[in-house]
């Protein structure tokens, strides 16, 4: 093992690919851990090394450009006298195929986050021309958050114009789309398909198409796998349709792309029975595990956990709580219920039950938009004129509950009137023309992530201040939210 590639201090084997090692390094410059996927030149003849290096150049640059949540980003490419390399994010997580069981459905509720994560990846990186053509769960990484990656996104189209170059065949046989067994050209449809393999080996434990590679390539190319259903009658005839549009041999007759995929998804979830309730969003979507339909207003179906029942709920609890689930359950999943069940009998207010529920979110990142959407259930709460309950312990010992006053510099809209009851000011409306120039503003201030975290904002509340303070959050400067604030005309 070289101790040394270019800037990098290589300390470990992560393993070995066709075309070269992947190691974790270290980039001594800005001090992170990085993979390094390195490329052998040898694979290239002499006569067109240059114009392979080349275009192995470009290829690893247009892949940099991928910038999202549910894909493992490439930092840079490099090289010396004796291979190419592409540094890439370290993810400290585990690959897909590990925590599948073979024989074993997945539970559906793991199969709608997991495959919503990858159909939102496919979907950013194909509107950017950028196809995977080896999608696997080899190639998908859950972190402990239980956010999916894509590993190696734009890595198989670059060794898929290089390696085909001396023979080689890109991608996984099981999983590969008819078209790439042909050896045409191939769009995001054909990520598509592979999708559509894993959703069918997700749901049933099994692999549509399984055998030698020669009997794989003849079923992939020519014989239609029995309907997940006629495999599991428990999941009911929702899912054959989608894997059969997701699988169809002929790209024109699958899902036009990876968002109309998820979309159709998600209806499946909603109203096939499955216990999962989608929640979409154009950067990441989180699909909320056990999550039951919210029961008509009056008629809650939620215990405290005292064993006592729904009669022992205060009344903020009873209208707090299916939306306090909701925004539990993007950020933890399908424990949410369960915790919220747990904590509420020892919360008497709002604050109280949110700082207990806010220490078990793991990322920072979704702390602050739990704390986002508290805070506009507590406007609601004050509005309806149900109260929040009584105050933290916290807040009567003197000090501020953690993150769950205004939270947002004032996001709940929420002023203590001379009554001491709380002055509601009416909402102001907002429309399209402001969201956008709020993107384009913010993605000067942020990058990319801008247009995701506006419309994620817009979704939320109807209110234009309650809006752009939403949207500020997630400016890190204090000096530069404050002065996008002031610019916008609202108050700190």
């Amino acid at each position: 093992m070289p101790a040394q590639l270019g800037k990098y201090r290589i300390d470990a084997i992560l393993g070995k690919g066709a075309m070269g090692v992947v190691y974790k390094a270290f980039d001594p410059h800005i001090e992170r851990v990085v993979a390094l996927k390195t490329v052998r030149k040898e694979l290239f003849s002499d006569a067109r090394q240059a114009e392979l290096i080349s275009r192995f150049k470009n290829e690893a640059q247009a892949a940099g450009r991928l910038q999202h949540p549910n894909i493992v980003s490439v930092y840079e490419y490099g090289e010396d006298a004796d291979s190419a390399y592409i540094a890439m994010e370290f993810v400290d997580g585990t690959p897909l195929n590990a925590l599948m069981v073979a024989g074993q459905p997945t539970a559906p509720a793991r199969v709608a986050a997991w495959m919503g994560d990858l159909l939102l990846a496919l979907d950013y990186a194909h509107a950017r021309g950028v196809v995977h053509r080896d999608i696997k769960p080899a190639n998908l990484l859950v972190t402990a958050a239980a956010q999916l990656k894509v590993g190696d996104f734009g890595v198989a189209r670059i060794e898929s114009s290089t390696l085909t170059q001396t023979g080689s065949m890109i991608g996984t046989p099981s999983y590969m789309s008819p078209e790439q067994f042909r050896g045409e050209t191939v769009d995001g449809r054909s990520d598509v398909f592979s999708a559509g393999v894993l959703l069918y080996q997700l749901l049933t434990g099994v692999r549509p198409f399984t055998g030698s590679p020669t009997i794989v390539m003849q079923q992939i190319l020519n014989q239609v796998p029995p309907p997940p259903s006629q495999l599991l009658p428990s999941l009911g005839t929702g899912y054959d349709r989608l894997v059969e549009l997701a699988m169809a041999k002929a790209p024109a007759d699958r899902f036009a792309s990876a968002r109309a995929f998820l979309d159709a998804l998600v209806r499946v979830g909603q109203s096939g029975g499955a216990d999962a309730d989608a929640l979409a969003d154009t950067d990441r979507t989180v699909l909320a595990a056990a999550l039951r339909a919210q029961p008509p207003r009056g008629q809650p179906d939620i215990e405290t956990g005292t064993g006592s029942g729904v009669h022992t709920m205060t009344p903020w609890k009873l209208e707090a709580f299916p939306e306090l689930e909701t925004i539990l359950s993007r950020q933890i999943g399908p424990m949410a219920r369960f915790l919220l069940k747990k904590v509420a009998a020892k919360a008497d207010g709002i604050d109280e039950l949110c700082e207990a529920l806010l220490a078990h979110i793991p990322s920072e990142l979704g702390k602050v938009e739990f704390q986002q959407g508290v805070a506009l259930v507590k406007r609601k709460l004050a509005a309806s004129g149900t109260g929040t309950g009584t105050a933290s312990r916290a807040a009567m010992g003197g000090r501020r509950a953690t993150g769950m006053g205004t939270g947002l510099g004032g996001a709940t809209g929420v002023a203590a009137g001379a009554a001491g009851r709380p002055a509601i000011r009416a909402p102001v409306a907002f429309d399209d023309a402001l969201v956008e120039a709020t993107a384009q503003t913010l993605t000067m201030l942020i990058g990319p992530i801008a247009r995701v975290v506006v419309k994620r904002a817009a979704r939320q509340t109807n209110d234009r201040d309650d809006f752009l303070r939403l949207v500020a959050a997630h400016i890190e400067m204090p000096s530069e939210r404050a002065r996008f604030l002031a610019e916008n005309g609202v108050a700190g």
